[in-house]
C-alpha cells in the first residue's frame, strides 16, 4: 500500500496532501473523537492498549470493536466494573479474560504465535493485581508465564525459591512495593534480564510506591530495568521486546 502511494506520487497521479490522507487511512482508524493506531503491533511487536479511565462507555465500546475487527483481539486497561460488564454484553461471542484491571477480548479460535517464557514474580500478595495484568497481557500475546507470587525478602530464602521456580524463563518481571528491594535481590542471583516494577503498596510516607521506585533506581545491582509505579503494561511490552530479539537471533542462527 505504501509503495503504491509513493509510486502514484512519483507518477504525478497523487498530490502530497492526497498521499498524506491515503497513508493516514492505511495506518489509523478515525472516529469522532479518537484516532486509533491499529497497526502498532506490526511496528513495535506490541499492540495498543485501550486506556479506559476518562473515556465514556460508548467510546470504549467503539474503540474495542475497531480493534477486534482489525486485529481479532483487544486489550482494555483500568476498566471499572461498569465497563467490564458492558464489554461482556457487547461482545458475547468473544473469549473474555480479566487480570487485575485489565480486560482481554479475542475472537473464538484466535491463537497467537508462541513467543517464549517469562517469569512474573511478586514480593507480596498485595502486588499480585499488577502482576496479573502483566501476566494476562503476555499470555494473550503468546507467552508462557511462570508465576511466583509472594516471594519477597521478609524471609531471606524466599527470593532464591522464586528464582528456582522461574528457572525456565527467558525474562523475569518483578513487582514489589514497600522497600522495593526484591528486584535487586533477584538480579544478584540470576543472569536473566530483570524488569522491575514498583507498586503503590506500603505504609505511611513513601508507601504509595515512591520508596520502592527510588530503591529500584538506586539499586547497586547494574542492568536492572526499572519502570514507573504500577506500569504492568509497560513491563509486558519490555518483556516482549526482549523475547522478540531473542527469537530473531535464534532464527538467524538456525538459518
Amino acid at each position: 500500500m505504501i509503495k503504491d502511494v509513493l509510486h502514484q506520487v512519483k507518477q504525478g497521479e497523487l498530490g502530497i496532501e492526497e498521499a498524506e490522507e491515503a497513508l493516514l487511512r492505511e495506518f489509523y482508524e478515525h472516529g469522532e473523537d479518537f484516532l486509533l493506531d491499529l497497526h502498532r503491533h506490526n511496528r513495535t511487536g506490541f499492540p495498543e492498549v485501550i486506556y479506559a479511565r476518562g473515556k465514556s462507555l460508548r467510546q470504549i465500546m467503539d474503540i474495542t470493536r475497531q480493534f477486534l475487527q482489525e486485529n481479532r483481539q483487544a486489550f482494555v486497561s483500568l476498566a471499572d466494573e461498569e465497563a467490564v460488564e458492558s464489554l461482556k454484553e457487547a461482545f458475547p461471542g468473544h473469549r473474555f479474560a480479566r487480570g487485575g484491571s485489565l480486560v482481554a477480548l479475542s475472537e473464538p479460535g484466535f491463537a497467537p504465535e508462541e513467543m517464549g517464557v517469562v517469569g512474573v514474580l511478586t514480593a507480596g500478595t498485595a502486588d499480585t493485581p499488577y502482576a496479573k495484568e502483566c501476566s494476562l497481557l503476555l499470555e494473550e500475546l503468546g507467552v508462557e508465564v511462570i508465576r511466583a507470587f509472594d516471594f519477597g525478602v521478609s524471609g531471606m530464602h524466599r527470593p532464591f525459591l522464586g528464582v528456582q521456580k522461574t528457572r525456565d524463563a527467558d525474562v523475569l518481571v518483578v513487582f514489589a512495593g514497600m522497600d522495593g528491594i526484591l528486584p535487586t535481590m533477584i538480579g544478584s542471583i540470576t543472569d536473566k534480564p530483570v524488569i522491575a516494577v514498583p507498586t503503590p503498596i506500603g505504609y505511611g510516607m513513601g508507601g504509595d510506591g515512591d520508596t520502592a521506585l527510588r530503591t529500584m533506581l538506586q539499586s547497586c545491582m547494574p542492568g536492572i530495568v526499572v519502570l514507573n509505579i504500577g506500569n504492568s503494561v509497560g513491563a509486558a511490552a519490555a518483556a516482549m521486546r526482549v523475547l522478540r530479539a531473542v527469537r530473531r537471533r535464534c532464527r538467524g542462527q538456525a538459518l
